[in-house]
C-alpha cells in the first residue's frame, strides 16, 4: 500500500474531481468517450475517482480503489454525496464519511 506521503496531493473537491468530458442524456451530440478518472488517495488507499453524470441523469461520485475499504469496498458510486468541506465527502443517509485528495504529479 503507497502512503499520502509518497505523493504530492491536495484536496479534492468538486471541481477539481469533476471529469473534463462527461455526458447526460439530455445531450444532443453525446461524446464517444468519457474522459478518465482523476488519480486519487482515500482514507490512505490509492484509486482513481470522479465526480459527473456518467451518462445518467444526475451528478455522482464513482471510485475505484486498488485495495478494499471497508465501508465503500473496491468499488463505489453514489449520487447522494456533499463535498462541503474540501477533501470530505458526505455519503448516503447515514451521516458516513470519507477523506480524499486529488493526487496531482
Amino acid at each position: 500500500m503507497s502512503s499520502k506521503t509518497d505523493v504530492k496531493t491536495e484536496p479534492a473537491t468538486e471541481e477539481n474531481l469533476a471529469l473534463e468530458i462527461d455526458m447526460h442524456p439530455f445531450m444532443e451530440n453525446p461524446p464517444q468517450q468519457l474522459s478518465e478518472l482523476h488519480p486519487v488517495i482515500i482514507d490512505g488507499k490509492r484509486g482513481l475517482a470522479a465526480v459527473g453524470c456518467f451518462g445518467r441523469y444526475s451528478t455522482r461520485i464513482v471510485v475505484k480503489l486498488e485495495e478494499e475499504h471497508p465501508d465503500l469496498g473496491l468499488e463505489f458510486g453514489t449520487k447522494y454525496f456533499r463535498i462541503d468541506e474540501s477533501g470530505k465527502v458526505s455519503w448516503g443517509h447515514e451521516g458516513k464519511t470519507f477523506q480524499i485528495d486529488l493526487i496531482v504529479e
